[in-house]
């Protein structure tokens, strides 16, 4: 599947029904509900992929993404930012880490859980952004010597059934299920999957991030 069609994530996000469409189209239910439900790009004529676009108010690129087969985590990351070493949460000691599953045997190291409890505002700020934005899913933090690299991957790109469980009970405005890499080289195993609950939630950190 090297393109997605993303139709159901566009209409989601813009609270728009298979009735609204199908009347912009003028075309009947069953077939927006057929165009909704593909996951590979469906045979479109231009002139349907325009009247698509003008109904949603999108431009072709939002329904459609590239995804190469042979590529891992790293083709599906989302909203990317790098954070300097100083740029650290306030009442970092008050965020709190709950283990869910470790994909190996190895454990996160003392370290590695302070930086993300160092991190935890512009980690639930992201958390927030992400799944305002695309729905549920996981925070990246990548631990790089120049400072921690953040990124949202949504739930539907994810593979690792531990991480699938964690976002599914994880209550996004409370806390950010959170995927820890310690290098930028996705294709490892030996990450950790947490969920991060800080003395602010995401909504109110996503707030702050817009103040400062």
């Amino acid at each position: 599947m090297p393109i997605r069609w993303k139709l159901h994530e566009v209409m989601s996000r813009r609270r728009v029904r298979n009735k609204d469409l199908a009347t912009a189209l003028d075309i009947t239910e069953n077939s927006v509900y057929r165009l909704r439900k593909a996951e590979d790009m469906p045979r479109l004529t231009p002139q349907r992929l325009e009247g698509i676009c003008d109904a949603l108010n999108c431009q072709p690129g939002d329904l459609l993404e590239w995804v190469p087969e042979d590529k891992p985590l790293y083709a599906h990351l989302r909203r990317q930012e790098s954070l300097p070493q100083d740029d650290r949460g306030q009442e970092a000691s008050n965020a709190v880490i709950l283990h869910h599953a470790q994909p190996s045997p190895r454990a996160i190291s003392t370290v590695a859980l302070q930086r993300l409890t160092q991190y935890y505002q512009p980690i639930l700020a992201l958390a927030w952004q992400g799944f305002a934005e695309y729905g549920p899913g996981a925070v990246v933090f990548t631990d790089l010597a120049t400072g921690p690299k953040l990124a949202f991957v949504e739930k539907q790109n994810l593979t690792d059934q531990h991480c699938i469980e964690a976002i599914t009970q994880n209550n996004p405005e409370a806390s950010a299920v959170v995927l820890y890499y310690k290098d930028s080289d996705y294709s490892r195993t030996d990450y950790g999957v947490l969920t991060l609950v800080g003395p602010k939630s995401p909504p109110e950190c996503f707030a702050l991030s817009y103040q400062a």
